[in-house]
């Protein structure tokens, strides 16, 4: 068990970075590893990394100036009852992209109830001061009513055993527009852009999934992950391979366009080559008629029953809201074509591969 978590967390830094997407029209995503070499840390394969990041300078200085502070000013931190420069405080401690609605009715003590969802919503905590320049509260007041700083989960896109001292991670840059300007989400600004390579220090400790844990080494495993949702299947294979277990893994993977969002190529294309692997892509754009995974796999849909019928395990990883649900429909729909059986009969058939660990998902 590691000992590190989000109140004690493991202090390293980045030391290797890459953007891999190509298309600046698409989200960027980068190839990030952080060093534990020498380091008692630990982590097992669909594990998730909670990082807990610092906010921008750009917008630490923003809100001061909107605070009418002085980015030394010394403050009380809330919980730890101890002094520190406000400046360090808005860095690592506060969440200033979230504004509570106590701080808010501080500022405006007649605001209607309609009004304060639109503002918060619409708002971070500096453009939110700006909006009331007459304010009174201090600095120490304002910093008494913000949330803490909260961690970002990422999927380990590594294995120990192939990487014994480094955590790689798979990256996309957040960047939305908010009351007509740019905003960067907090944590992958910091760790995409922000984080200096081996020099700033990055907090972060190891979450163990509930139930996404990789399948006994003789158990056939499919694993459906476009997008980010790659990234726990990387550290599987890594695993497998360095543990000669089956090579009976299937993978099914897409994005947009093959050209920009076809993440570890070379490592899935060299599996592919070796059959360690057996890999089935979805690229949405790369042809006229839009295609996702979900399609492929009702095209290879004998083939996955026969997979099933092995007892192979089968993970979803990725997209709650659309992905894993058009997946999880296209499995009832091949369930009952394949094995003949009522609508009523595929959900149940669904519901013992779950009840039996044989349906995991990890998706948000």
């Amino acid at each position: 068990m590691n000992k590190y978590s989000l109140n004690e967390p493991f202090v390293t830094k980045i030391v290797d970075r890459k953007l891999l997407s190509k298309d600046p029209q698409l989200n960027k995503v980068y190839f990030i590893s952080l060093d534990i070499e020498n380091s008692d840390f630990v982590y097992d394969v669909g594990d998730s990394i909670g990082i807990i990041p610092q906010n921008d300078p750009r917008i630490i200085d923003l809100t001061i100036k909107e605070m009418k502070a002085n980015k030394d000013n010394v403050i009380i931190h809330p919980k730890k009852n101890i002094k520190m420069p406000l400046y360090d405080f808005l860095l690592t401690e506060a969440n200033i992209s979230k504004t509570p609605t106590s701080l808010l009715k501080k500022f405006d003590e007649k605001i209607k109830p309609d009004k304060i969802k639109e503002l918060l919503t619409s708002h971070h905590l500096w453009d939110l001061l700006k909006k009331y320049p007459k304010h009174k509260l201090s600095a120490q007041e304002i910093v008494d009513k913000l949330l803490p700083m909260l961690p970002r989960l990422y999927s380990v896109a590594s294995s120990i055993k192939t990487h014994p001292n480094r955590i790689n991670l798979l990256v996309a840059h957040v960047s939305y527009e908010l009351s007509h300007i740019k905003r960067n989400g907090v944590c992958t600004e910091f760790l995409c852009h922000l984080a200096k390579e081996n020099l700033t220090k990055i907090r972060l400790y190891s979450k163990e999934p509930q139930n996404f844990k990789l399948a006994n080494s003789d158990i056939p495993i499919i694993m459906i992950g476009p997008g980010m949702g790659l990234a726990p299947f990387i550290s599987f294979l890594e695993e497998r391979i360095k543990t000669n277990a089956s090579n009976k893994n299937w993978l099914f993977f897409g994005g947009k366009t093959s050209k920009d969002c076809f993440y570890f190529e070379d490592f899935l294309k060299n599996l592919e080559k070796e059959n360690k692997l057996k890999l089935t892509t979805a690229f949405s754009r790369d042809q006229k008629d839009k295609i996702y995974v979900q399609n492929k796999i009702y095209e290879n849909r004998k083939e996955f029953i026969k997979w099933l019928d092995n007892n192979a395990v089968i993970y979803i990883c990725g997209d709650a809201y659309q992905m894993a649900r058009d997946v999880e429909k296209t499995l009832l729909n091949i369930f009952m074509e394949e094995k003949n059986i009522s609508p009523e009969e595929a959900e149940k058939y669904l519901e013992e591969l779950r009840q039996n660990n044989r349906y995991l998902k990890d998706v948000y």
